[in-house]
């Protein structure tokens, strides 16, 4: 499986960190590479460059820029829903709202990595998951606990235990955020079914 390697130029450490932990937690992330102006875009080898669009980018890089056959999908962060680009900037492929819940925010990740071509193949480990680990994956992505899960399948919490303990050797992925990411990217769950309620 190919790795994406992300690049975060934002002026704010909030910004840079908030969304480095979030790509973290994406079975596809190579590296990530943080600055705070616009002076390593060139030098940095990234597939896909989230911009702050409250900065600018400098005339002498810009048309450099413009020039590269090998430059990285262009995402531009916004702070909030109606804050767009400022105008005569580079074209932004993708535009990401910083102020999306969480989920949200994962799930345009997911968008921007699928519309970007980076789309990944369905991963060899990922094959490796029985249905019964299926199952439970696509559970806890949805936010449900051990003891709610192995009421749903009539199993011991025991036994679902071992079997997350077996999806985290497998696919590499301890965390929950980790897990629902994963379960989005390879079509376990859908992005409308982490608005519901669970208990429901």
């Amino acid at each position: 499986m190919n790795r994406i390697n992300f690049l975060i130029i934002s002026g704010s450490y909030i910004f840079r960190t908030g969304l480095r932990f979030l790509l973290e937690e994406l079975d596809v992330t190579g590296r990530i590479y943080l600055a705070d102006d616009a002076d390593k875009m060139l030098k940095t080898q990234a597939d896909i460059l989230f911009f702050d669009t409250s900065l600018s980018f400098p005339e002498t890089l810009l048309s450099q820029w413009k020039e590269s056959p090998e430059r990285p999908v262009l995402v531009g962060l916004v702070p909030r829903p109606d804050g767009l680009p400022p105008s005569g900037e580079p074209r932004y492929r993708f535009t990401l709202d910083l102020s999306l819940p969480k989920s949200e925010l994962l799930g345009e990740l997911q968008k921007i990595i699928r519309e970007s071509g980076f789309e990944e193949s369905p991963s060899s480990r990922e094959g490796k998951l029985s249905d019964r680990e299926r199952t439970i994956l696509r559970y806890v992505a949805l936010g449900f606990t051990n003891k709610e899960i192995a009421e749903r399948l009539f199993i011991s919490t025991h036994t679902v235990i071992t079997h997350r303990k077996n999806i985290t050797r497998k696919i590499g992925i301890k965390t929950v955020s980790g897990l629902t990411v994963y379960a989005l990217l390879n079509h376990l769950i859908e992005m409308e079914e982490l608005q519901e309620d669970p208990s429901g």
